[in-house]
């Protein structure tokens, strides 16, 4: 497989009290989204979530490989999943869960070796 033109990198700082909803919410809404939606993505993304609390707050980060930003909009991939309805409610019920928004960065491949 090619290696990919960009990875981008998306970090959630979610509460503490409510990690577990979160990664519920991953597991049982997300991901069957992406495998139903968006099979030719679905193992071009990957979450990390963070070993310990920190401040009150678990970090999850989430790693997509290649595409354009566009590729990755969660919020468009559930409202083709739930509907407008559907993804209000979805949206209104992950914001309760983040401590704060979102924050996410696009890299492109740095070379190490081979540069001058």
């Amino acid at each position: 497989m090619p290696e990919p033109s960009n990875t981008t990198i998306a970090i959630n700082a979610v509460k503490e009290d409510r990690a577990d909803d979160f990664a519920a919410w991953l597991t049982g809404s997300v991901a069957p989204a992406v495998e139903r939606l968006r099979a030719h993505h679905s193992e071009r993304w990957r979450v990390l979530r963070d070993t310990q609390a920190a401040d009150g707050v678990v970090v999850f980060a989430f790693l997509f490989e290649g595409g354009q930003p566009a590729d990755w909009d969660l919020w468009r991939l559930l409202e083709e999943d739930l509907g407008s309805e559907g993804v209000e409610r979805a949206r209104s019920e992950v914001d309760d869960m983040l401590a704060r928004p979102q924050v996410s960065w696009i890299f492109e491949p740095f070379p190490l070796v081979g540069t001058e």
